[in-house]
Parts: C-alpha cells; sequence; structure tokens
C-alpha cells in the first residue's frame, strides 16, 4: 500500500525542519523500519522510517530544504502501484500552503517559510505583481535553478498554480529568462565584458537611453570579483537558530554586563575537599552553581523571563548551562536547582555534558531554562559579555582564573591570591544596575565562603599555609642529613659520606645550585619577556665543583631556544646574571662562570 513519507511532529514550540541528508535516493527498494532520512531541527536531530516495504518513488524535499511538521517527504509504494492519487495530494497541500503564504504577506503579517526553503532564505525575492498567486515551493525553487521568470510561466494545476513541469515545459520551450540583456550595449562595452568574462544581463547602464558604458561593465566586474574563498559553509538549521537567538537578544534586551572577581582560594579548596569527601568529580562550576542556587532564592528577579513586558518569577530554578559540541552551542538545563545536593549537581551536570558531547541529549534537556551559566574560563578567557539567553532576564559569565597580589589582614601584608573573575549581563528593562550589583555582592560572599552551602562531611582543611618569605630554619637530624623549613613548607637534604648520610634527599650544595639555577633563568626569562624576546623555555644547568666537599667553582650552561639574533640572547644572559639575586650573594672568592649553549 502507498505511503506519504513524513516529517514527523516536532513538539515542543519546533515549527519547521531542515532535510540534512536522504539514505535512499528514488528507485531504491527499502524495508519497514529501514531509515529513509534525516531531519535536524533547532534542538536535536530525527531519524525518519519507512512505515512499510515498497520503492522510494517520488522525492518532495532536496538536502536543505525546509519543511514544517506533517508535510510530505516522499512516496513509497509498490514498484508499479499507482500513485497518482497521493501526488495531487501532495501537489494541492502544496499549493494551500503556497497560497495562505501569499495571502499572509499581502496582509502584511509575515508569511509562512514554504515548504521547500533553504536555509538562509525566507521569502523569494524580486517577485513581480504578475507573478502568479499560485505557485507550489518545488515549482519556484525550479524556477530559480532553470532561470526561469515565474511570471512567464502558465499554470496547469490546481486553481491555475503552476507547479514543477509548468516551469520545465517553460524552461524546455524557451521560456524567458529571469534576467536578460539590456537592449542597448555600446560596442567597446560588450567587447569589453567578453574580455573580463562578464555576463551582461543584469549589467545596468548609464548611458545615453540607459546604454551600457565600459565604465558599467569594469564597475561589475570589480563588484562581482572572486573573492579568494577557502569554504563556504551554509549555516546548519542549529546555526541558524542560535543567529536567530542572538538578534532576538539584542533586539528585544537591553544589555548591561557588570565585572567582579571573587577570591577563588576557598572554593578552591572546597571543590578538593567535596572530591574526598563524596568520592565523586566535583568541578568548580559545581560548587559555584550551589552558590548561584542560593544567590537566586535570596534575588528571585533574576530567576525570571520577560514576556510581553512583563517580568514572571519563576518558581523553580531551572538553570541553564552552555556546552559547546560538534554542532554548535547548546544550553541543557538542570531542572529545579534549589532541591539538589552538590552531590546531585555534579553528577546531573556531567550527564548532560556527556550526554550533548555524544550528541544523544533530547529536546527536553534544553526546555525550561530560567538562568543561564556560560563558562569560558578553560579556554583563557579573562572577561566577556555574555549575551541573555531570550526570554530569560540575566546570564552569568565566569572567566578564567587568575593570580593578583592581594592585601589580607590588612595594610602591608600582601599576598598572590586566586581570583575568580565574573562577569553578569542582565536585562536592564527587568532589573536595574544596582540590583545586579547586589547579586553579585551575595554571589561572591558564598563563592568566598562557600562552606555553610555544603554537605556536613565537606569540611575545610585544618593546615595553614604560610609562605617562606625568605626565613629558613635547618635542623640536623644526625650525620650529614637535616630538614629545611620555610613556612608551611619542610625538605630534606642529605649528603653521602662517612658520618651516615644515604645521599636519598638532595644535599645543600644541591639546594645551592638549584637556588642559584631558578633564579637565574628567572631573571633571563624577565628580561626577555622586557624587550620582547620569544622564547620557548630557558634551561638552565648549574654543575658544581668538585663533586664531593668544599664547593670550588660553578659551571653554569644556559640553553635559550630562539630565533633572535646571538647578540640579543647574549645581551639577555649578561642582563640575567646582572639581575640574579643569589647571584649577587654569593661569596666574592667563588668562581662562577656563566656560559651560553648553542642551539
Amino acid at each position: 500500500m502507498a505511503s506519504i513519507v513524513r516529517v514527523p511532529g516536532l513538539g515542543m514550540q519546533q515549527d519547521r525542519a531542515t532535510l540534512i541528508e536522504w539514505h535512499v535516493s528514488p528507485g531504491d527498494s527499502v524495508s519497514e523500519g529501514e531509515q529513509l532520512a534525516e531531519v535536524e531541527t533547532e534542538k536535536s536531530v530525527f531519524e525518519i522510517e519507512a512505515t512499510e516495504d515498497g520503492v522510494l518513488r517520488r522525492v518532495y524535499a532536496d538536502v536543505g530544504d525546509v519543511r514544517k511538521p506533517n508535510q510530505p517527504l516522499g512516496i513509497v509504494a509498490g514498484a508499479d502501484e499507482d500513485i497518482s492519487a497521493l501526488e495531487s495530494t501532495i501537489e494541492a497541500s502544496e499549493v494551500e500552503v503556497a497560497a495562505e503564504a501569499t495571502a499572509g504577506a499581502g496582509a502584511g503579517t509575515e508569511a509562512a517559510p514554504s515548504t521547500t526553503e533553504t536555509t538562509g532564505s525566507t521569502e523569494p525575492s524580486g517577485r513581480g505583481s504578475a507573478e502568479p498567486s499560485k505557485v507550489t515551493p518545488r515549482a519556484r525553487k525550479r524556477a530559480d535553478e532553470l532561470g526561469v521568470d515565474i511570471e512567464t510561466v502558465d499554470g496547469t494545476g490546481p486553481d491555475g498554480a503552476v507547479i514543477e513541469e509548468d516551469v520545465e515545459r517553460s524552461a524546455s520551450t524557451g521560456g524567458a529568462a529571469a534576467t536578460e540583456e539590456p537592449e542597448r550595449v555600446a560596442p567597446r562595452a560588450r567587447q569589453r565584458a567578453e574580455e573580463l568574462g562578464l555576463d551582461l544581463a543584469g549589467v545596468e547602464g548609464t548611458g545615453p537611453g540607459g546604454a551600457v558604458m565600459v565604465e558599467d561593465v569594469e564597475a561589475a566586474a570589480e563588484r562581482s570579483e572572486t573573492r579568494d574563498v577557502r569554504e563556504e559553509r551554509p549555516f546548519s538549521e542549529m546555526r541558524r537558530t542560535i543567529a536567530e537567538r542572538l538578534q532576538q537578544s539584542y533586539r528585544d534586551a537591553v544589555h548591561v554586563t557588570l565585572d567582579r572577581s571573587a577570591d577563588a582560594e576557598q572554593i578552591l579548596e572546597a571543590v578538593d575537599a567535596a572530591e574526598q569527601a563524596l568520592e565523586v568529580d566535583v568541578s568548580i562550576l559545581d560548587v559555584l552553581l550551589v552558590a548561584l542556587s542560593e544567590t537566586l532564592t535570596a534575588h528571585p528577579a533574576f530567576n525570571a523571563t520577560v514576556e510581553e513586558e512583563t517580568l514572571i518569577l519563576s518558581e523553580r530554578q531551572n538553570v541553564a548551562f552552555a556546552v559547546d559540541f560538534e554542532r554548535g552551542l547548546v544550553t541543557p538545563v538542570l531542572d529545579d536547582l534549589a532541591t539538589k545536593s552538590l552531590e546531585a549537581v555534579a553528577g546531573e551536570r556531567r550527564d548532560l555534558t556527556e550526554r550533548v558531547l555524544a550528541d544523544e541529549f533530547t529536546p527536553d534537556d534544553l526546555e525550561g531554562g530560567t538562568f543561564t551559566v556560560t563558562n569560558l574560563g578553560p579556554y583563557g578567557v579573562e572577561s566577556f559579555d555574555p549575551v541573555i539567553n531570550p526570554p530569560q532576564v540575566a546570564i552569568l559569565g565566569v572567566n578564567a582564573l587568575q593570580e593578583r597580589t592581594t592585601s589580607v589582614d590588612g595594610p602591608g601584608t600582601r599576598q598572590l591570591r586566586r581570583q575568580l573573575p565574573l562577569s553578569l549581563s542582565f536585562d536592564h528593562r527587568a532589573v536595574d544596575g544596582a540590583d545586579a550589583a547586589r547579586f553579585l555582592e551575595t554571589l561572591v560572599g558564598h563563592l568566598e565562603q562557600p562552606w555553610p552551602l555544603l554537605p556536613e562531611s565537606v569540611t575545610p582543611s585544618t593546615e595553614t599555609v604560610t609562605l617562606p618569605e625568605r626565613s629558613v630554619v635547618a635542623r640536623s637530624t644526625g650525620g650529614l642529613s637535616g630538614v629545611v623549613t620555610a613556612g608551611s613548607f619542610e625538605w630534606s637534604f642529605d649528603e653521602p659520606g662517612e658520618l651516615g648520610g644515604s645521599g636519598t634527599a638532595p644535599s645543600p650544595v644541591d639546594y645551592l645550585l638549584g637556588a642559584y639555577a631558578s633564579c637565574l633563568a628567572t631573571s633571563i626569562g624577565f628580561q626577555a619577556e622586557k624587550r620582547d624576546i620569544e622564547l620557548t623555555e630557558v634551561r638552565v644547568e648549574a654543575d658544581g665543583n668538585p663533586e664531593r666537599g668544599s664547593l670550588d667553582s660553578i659551571a653554569v650552561t644556559v640553553s635559550l631556544p630562539s630565533d633572535a639574533d646571538e647578540e640579543s640572547l647574549e645581551r639577555l644572559v649578561e642582563l640575567g646574571e646582572r639581575g640574579c639575586y643569589v647571584s649577587d650573594a654569593l661569596c666574592e672568592d667563588l668562581s662562577v662562570e656563566v656560559s651560553r649553549e648553542r642551539d
């Protein structure tokens, strides 16, 4: 029994799908359940299967065509089965859709997309008022392919509609071309057009009586000059939807972005403590989401959407987070975030991310978001302006961790601490800048003291880290062995000898050589950065002589892989040695010789 292959009902407010692949060709035999084609919506890819055995007799959509739910893609029937009735039904439905689109456009409303609309085109262009009132989408597309002026085609379809066969008949009988050569062309202009390989059709003349002159030909050739194109990538349905959403966001919302940083030392410690206590993979984003949930509870106007100039506050915190995968950017949703523990947040976020990256997510995974988080920190981004995901009110951007020298415990006490920069974009129609500032104040407070929000089993470490600050203590534990303590850090030293040293740890001389080599490497690297000389690395080898006993001399070899000239590199080593604090502290009678190894 013959059947029509249709676009499936898409649901979830999805009103169109793009045909991205046919797995069979017209004339191929198919079996029930066999995959015939794939269509892509703005959210997912759907497979279309045959509902019975037969032959793919007709195809009504090509790859790239856009169709509505339940619209026809083809006909499957027996090899000799009469399908004329189905063909008439499909032609009549296409005429009806085209007529509705024409009527809608004439009434000043936006016309619905045609059933074979190609990606990137929403309506035909260049149509005159004499165009037939009913033209099937396939006929219109075929006319464009063959260069046939649709106004010159007589329709033989239902109610005089122009169908595909009418267009092909007009083309075969020499129907008028869509664009003709100008009536008046100067001889030199025609010659110049031949030299440039330019088709005169469509060239507008500026000479007497509208004649095309040489200048017109050269101007047209310059406009149509072939670009140095590496590749053309038509927008996919997902890319097109992303573009539409971005345009909608900037068209409808009043974007403002505030930036603020949070001290990240506690949140980083919380991540480590949570992984140990919960025995699950926990990321900074997971702890941040827990802190965000508490912040949204305190500032409910940000957990909201704007619909027709009305701010609708949501009872549930459905927080979306951006995931970049092969086909584009999607925002899966963690539903009802406020009811989830840190362990549940980490597990569900990881599961959603893995399904998106494997392209196994469903439209339901993307529905209902009330707030969005986008994390560009892994890409090293320091600051950006996130684009609000309409109709939501705000979106939080997370940036890369940065190390900054910060005052702690009052003036005069500065430490190098890690900071987490945040960028909050909000719709100024719905909330004000002061509201956003208070939102960030609350969020930063939770991030800098996250412990009350975490499970009781996740507790901060009792260890206090103290930086060395150039003060060390050495203790001998017997023989030539001992321990060096600097702040909260401790290192063993052990030199083999007759007094019982085993040589299982660096000796004091090794520490001295290491301090000198690292100081010299750092100093040379600083000089290179100061002079914009690119180095892939600075390698300093320091060898003490003799191997045992009193240190008489140090031989230093500096390797600087770089494209800079020899003179510049020699100068770097010289300046680096001058700026090396450890070198300055060495005894004057200790011989130190520095040389640079050629790479």
